[in-house]
């Protein structure tokens, strides 16, 4: 059953398309517009999950906002962090960034997917925290970020806690048998009541990560793509997405900086 166009009288085309190109582009829009409601509906069940586990009290270690700071580092908290924002949001997102204990640099798929997730920090300020948590030491990762000049995101260091491990984000076995060591991922916590003597709690609410597959030979990875600009933007091209995959080598020839392998 073919999806109504809700805006048939709105070309998408030149004035002077081919009659072949409109009907199947009149064919493709039908298409596009019944994924449309699909998205929408999916988008809906998400915001109806039950709710999840509450999260244990976990230390952080974070360093000072501006990324060329010498002050120390400092301990903090998930749920301090929430319960205390200027602009008292009351959700939490968590970009589980891919760099190891001992890694000098993050993957390069979660590199580009934090370069789009700076580009748009203030805008999301305006309705959720966003903080970037990975294993490595924070000086190891405030070094990384500046680098990329991520000045618009704030970085935590879970090293000291299982924090990543619980969360299913440390030797994951949906990657390569669990033998990588970190694995990206984004999770979702709302700030409620409920605590302990009153004190408000931190729950967890929704995470997606990558999905590996196979298709036509050839390893396929779908899922968090879809909160990346670049992919959707890519899958409208002629070319499409092709074999391509981001790279650090970019940042090297635009801004000088070097990174150790």
């Amino acid at each position: 059953m073919s999806t109504p166009i809700p805006d048939p009288a709105y070309l998408k085309w030149p004035a002077n398309t081919s009659p072949s190109y409109i009907t199947a582009r009149r064919a493709l829009l039908e298409k596009e517009y019944a994924l449309l409601q699909q998205v929408e509906a999916v988008a809906a069940e998400r915001r109806a999950l039950d709710s999840g586990p509450v999260l244990p009290p976990y230390t952080f270690t974070e360093g000072c906002q501006d990324l060329n700071s010498t002050l120390p580092p400092k301990e903090t908290s998930l749920l301090d962090i929430l319960a205390q924002n200027e602009h008292a949001h009351t959700t939490l997102v968590v970009y589980h960034m891919m760099m190891g204990e001992e890694d000098k640099v993050a993957c390069s798929s979660c590199s580009m997917f934090l370069d789009g997730l700076n580009g748009v920090a203030k805008h999301l300020a305006q309705r959720v925290v966003l903080l970037v948590v990975a294993k490595a030491p924070i000086a190891a990762i405030r070094a990384y970020a500046r680098k990329h000049g991520w000045n618009d995101l704030r970085f935590l260091s879970s090293l000291d806690n299982t924090f990543n491990k619980d969360m299913g984000v440390e030797k994951p076995p949906w990657i390569q048998g669990g033998t990588v060591a970190q694995s990206p991922g984004l999770s979702v916590f709302r700030l409620e009541d409920g605590g302990a003597e009153g004190e408000k709690q931190l729950r967890f609410w929704y995470q997606t990560v990558p999905h590996f597959g196979q298709r036509e030979g050839s390893e396929v990875i779908r899922g968090m793509d879809l909160l990346s600009p670049v992919w959707q933007l890519l899958d409208v091209t002629p070319e499409g997405r092709g074999e391509w995959d981001p790279s650090l080598g970019y940042v090297e020839k635009w801004d000088g900086v070097e990174f150790d392998d």
